[in-house]
């Protein structure tokens, strides 16, 4: 009986202890897989729809990607901040990432499909509820659904 309650124990043990190695997300209505499904840009006020675009944002990276589309887009990768204080997410340092050798920085003009005009942009969230996301920049209004 003693032997049972030991391995029992043991057992109980284990599985905490590799649970908690999971990495938690940060921002559980923020990070995760968003599909772009139109953004309106500011100057001119014109909505853009969005066909297999998407956004992935995990811990402290965020990867913009067209999968399967019609524009053939490049896919980048940057760094994600979300300052919970101020409801703002930084994406930054938006690059290739097919080596670390053959990285470049995105040009603006392969950014604009994405609804990004910077390499460096900071949105305000205006609504996310762990479904559907609208975030804010200089630029545009991106309006997202969980994925």
């Amino acid at each position: 009986m003693k032997r049972i309650f030991y391995i029992g124990f043991c057992m109980a043990l284990l599985t905490i202890i590799c649970n908690s190695c999971k990495k938690e997300s940060i921002n559980s209505d923020i990070e995760g897989h968003w599909q772009l499904l139109e953004f309106t840009t500011k100057a001119d006020k014109q909505v853009h729809p969005c066909e297999r675009i998407y956004y992935s944002i995990q811990l402290w990276v965020v990867e913009v990607a067209e999968k399967q589309g019609p524009q053939e887009l490049a896919s980048f990768r940057g760094r994600y901040k979300y300052d919970e204080a101020s409801r703002t997410i930084e994406m930054t340092e938006m690059s290739t990432y097919a080596s670390p050798e053959n990285s470049r920085p995105a040009e603006v003009w392969e950014l604009n499909p994405y609804g990004l005009n910077n390499v460096n942009t900071t949105f305000n969230v205006i609504e996310s509820n762990g479904k559907y996301m609208t975030l804010e920049s200089d630029y545009a209004i991106l309006k997202f659904k969980k994925f």
